[in-house]
């Protein structure tokens, strides 16, 4: 059986609608399973995810409260300047 370009695109729309509904099923169990564990082993936040940027903060701005962790590329209001007077206490 051939099929023309329209019956296709409209086979793709089917299964891309068929696709996320399965997604969505398969989500639930999923997130119901995470959770479990999550209780059963007391994970935290913290060991989920990693340290909160915003204890990584070594820099900032005084006027615009930008951030900088020190890591990496120095952002342009730092760039050149005496590092010390933008040190987060």
């Amino acid at each position: 059986m051939t099929q023309n370009y329209r019956q296709v695109k409209a086979r793709i729309r089917s299964l891309e609608v068929e696709a996320e509904r399965l997604r969505r099923q398969e989500l639930q169990r999923v997130l119901a399973d995470m959770r479990q564990k999550i209780r059963e082993y007391k994970i935290t936040p913290e060991q989920l995810f990693g340290p909160d940027l915003s204890d990584l903060v070594r820099y900032r701005h005084p006027d615009t409260g930008q951030t900088w962790n020190g890591i990496g590329r120095p952002p342009n209001w730092i760039r050149g300047e005496d590092r010390s007077r933008f040190l987060v206490d």
